[in-house]
């Protein structure tokens, strides 16, 4: 019986061994394949799998080697012994793999829901890798937007011709451009770090109180006239536009005006204003005169042809003859005013033309006591083209009207110089009681005249106007009460007013 129990022992030995050296290299490749892809749930199955069959393998072989050894070795109770033990490891090992298999249901469902999600996330991922990418692409390209639109303000800001002024609460200067500190004329540094004030500005407090309390109240000003004072106290003609600014969320209220200069058109439209003036009432008074001259002439004639026949009525006649002089001598003044420029035209020396003209008023007794001062330029000689007779009564005129400002026992200074422009100015600058700022922007009409009745006809300075304008220049007076005023006579030197001339 022991030889024919051989093959079975053999059978049941190799089996048992084959099927642990089986289940081993199962757990080894299910192992391997794990490591390969260890979020792979079919392969944790397997690990699982083969590792319950391992053990399986191993206490089945086991018990059935044991079961033979114990048996050859005529140990039979032993084996029954201990038979119900190892079957109960087989049991529960193979009861282990079924739970495996039930778990791994379970947990492939998980793994499903895991995995779905999973590409839902990396599909999330890439939309938002792609948002991420638009964003940032977005973000570079409002940074460049953002960039350039502060710098085309900041551009604006500090290239614009108009004054530009940001305030605090307080109409405290917290930036101004640089037309801003050509037209204040103060530095920004002294602005900005001091704190200056806008009102400081101001010629008249009243106008900044003024402008002050309406942009309080409509939050908004537009084209506010009003007058500055600079520094150098020279003063300006200027036009307000102010706004209140909020600010984004948590800043404070600030305020912004642009300011511009208007005096240089204000003057203009002065002069425009008076050369139609001018034009107007010269053809009136050529008219005039012409009409008048006439009778004038008649009267004059008889009336010295009776002082020669009748002596007795001398006295009478004479006061006649005086006051149709002086008519005669305002008809004259009206024919100057009217001209139209029909005069000679040639080379003038300006400086010439002043030493002459002082040389014959210093004998004259109502420039006695007056004491000239001439500053003549030296250098190239002021040259222009123009007739020497009219620029001679102009500045005549200009002279006998500062002799009256001082009184006859002032100080008369006369400057003649060249500018970088090319433009020859004459100024003629007195010490007397100045004219009263509401008669400047009529100084230059006909027949004004802010002198006592009986001493002037109020022709002097708008002939002279005229005068000027007809040699292509201009007249300017800047006066102070009590301080005295500069009349200033701008003329293009000859080589510009050739090149007038000959494109005209």
């Amino acid at each position: 019986m022991i030889v024919s129990f051989i093959p079975i022992l053999a059978v049941d030995v190799i089996g048992s061994v084959a099927m642990v050296v089986i289940a081993l290299l199962c757990l080894y490749k299910a192992r391997m394949l794990r490591e390969m892809d260890t979020d792979n749930a079919v392969f944790l199955y397997l690990l699982w799998i083969s590792m319950g069959f391992t053990i399986f393998a191993l206490s089945r072989a086991f018990g059935h080697i044991l079961k033979q050894f114990l048996v050859l070795s005529s140990n039979p109770d032993a084996w029954y012994a201990i038979s119900s033990y190892s079957g109960s490891v087989n049991t529960g090992t193979f009861m282990l793999v079924g739970m495996i298999t039930l778990f791994f249901n379970h947990t492939w469902n998980i793994n499903e829901k895991i995995f779905s999600s999973r590409q839902k996330l990396e599909a999330t991922h890439i939309k938002l890798m792609d948002l991420n990418q638009t964003l940032e692409q977005k973000v570079v390209e409002r940074t460049e937007r953002l960039t350039s639109s502060e710098h085309k303000c900041r551009r604006i800001f500090e290239q614009s011709l108009d004054t530009i002024i940001v305030t605090d609460n307080e109409f405290k200067v917290m930036e101004i451009n640089p037309a801003g500190i050509i037209l204040t004329g103060y530095p920004r540094d002294e602005m900005i770090i001091n704190k200056m004030d806008v009102g400081y500005f101001f010629c008249d407090p009243a106008e900044w109180d003024r402008i002050k309390n309406t942009i309080s109240l409509k939050e908004y000003i537009f084209n506010e006239e009003a007058e500055f004072l600079r520094p150098d106290k020279e003063s300006l003609l200027v036009l307000i536009t102010g706004v209140v600014d909020y600010g984004a969320f948590g800043c404070a209220k600030s305020y912004h005006f642009i300011i511009k200069n208007v005096s240089e058109k204000r003057q203009m439209e002065q002069q425009i204003a008076q050369a139609d003036k001018l034009a107007a009432l010269g053809e009136l008074s050529a008219g005039v005169a012409h009409e008048i001259n006439n009778p004038l002439g008649i009267i004059l004639g008889y009336t010295q042809l009776l002082l020669k026949s009748e002596p007795e009525h001398n006295d009478d006649l004479k006061i006649i003859e005086k006051h149709v002089q002086n008519c005669k001598t305002v008809v004259s003044d009206l024919l100057s005013f009217s001209r139209k420029g029909s005069a000679e035209m040639g080379i003038v020396d300006i400086n010439k033309v002043v030493n002459s003209v002082i040389n014959f008023l210093s004998n004259h007794t109502d420039f006695r006591n007056i004491k000239i001062t001439l500053n003549p330029h030296t250098g190239d000689r002021l040259n222009i083209i123009g007739n020497e007779q009219e620029l001679a009564q102009v500045i005549i005129n200009m002279l006998i009207n500062a002799c009256h400002a001082v009184e006859r026992k002032g100080k008369i200074d006369i400057v003649t110089l060249k500018t970088q422009e090319d433009k020859i100015l004459i100024m003629v600058k007195d010490n007397g009681k100045g004219v009263e700022k509401k008669n400047l922007s009529r100084i230059f009409d006909p027949f004004f005249t802010t002198k006592p009745v009986g001493q002037g006809t109020g022709l002097g300075l708008s002939v002279g106007y005229g005068i000027i304008k007809r040699h292509q220049g201009d007249i300017h007076v800047e006066s102070s009460k009590e301080k005295g005023t500069v009349f200033t006579i701008s003329l293009p030197a000859e080589k510009i007013q050739n090149q007038v001339r000959t494109r005209g």
